[in-house]
């Protein structure tokens, strides 16, 4: 079974076409999400099992640096499809550091928690606002994971909009 960050590389490579494996890095480093962000120094290690197991390929680009373009192999493309169509693992409701931090916040007395939940609800709005700048630069797959993202974000606003209410 794929880890969420090997079907995550095979999924770009599959997408995106042929890379190299700087080309896969820098699309994690340069994520919305800070935890693909931070996964950016795992995606090396992940396309070297990866191709040891035989789902990706790689071909010398003969540019004279021993550059490699990586294609996702036959077995790959069943394990991230597998991957991608496993309910269970889709649907589940994952890392989340809002949710992780959210019952910490309502511990925090009055003016504190305001504060708190004021600089959380600024940040998800500027961050909605770079999110919506990705929208119109992306593909197709990427608008549909930014969409999402997107109304994940409108439910904690709704969230933090309850609790300022009295209401969560």
């Amino acid at each position: 079974m794929l880890t969420e960050l090997e079907g995550s590389v095979l999924s770009e490579l599959h997408h995106r076409g042929r890379q190299t494996a700087f080309q896969v890095r820098r699309s994690f480093s340069t994520s919305p999400s800070i935890e693909w962000r931070g996964s950016a120094g795992a995606v090396y290690p992940a396309i070297k099992r990866m191709e040891r197991d035989g789902l990706i390929a790689a071909e010398a680009k003969g540019d004279g640096r021993a550059t490699r373009l990586l294609s996702v192999t036959a077995e790959g493309l069943e394990a991230m499809m597998q991957w991608a169509c496993d309910p269970g693992r889709a649907s589940s409701v994952g890392i989340d550091p809002f949710r992780m931090r959210a019952g910490i916040w309502m511990q925090l007395e009055g003016a504190r928690r305001a504060e708190v939940l004021t600089a959380v609800r600024q940040e998800l709005l500027e961050g909605m606002e770079r999110l919506a700048g990705w929208s119109r630069h992306g593909d197709s797959i990427e608008r549909a994971s930014v969409d999402l993202s997107l109304r994940l974000q409108r439910a904690r606003l709704d969230w933090l909009d309850e609790v300022a209410q009295g209401e969560g």
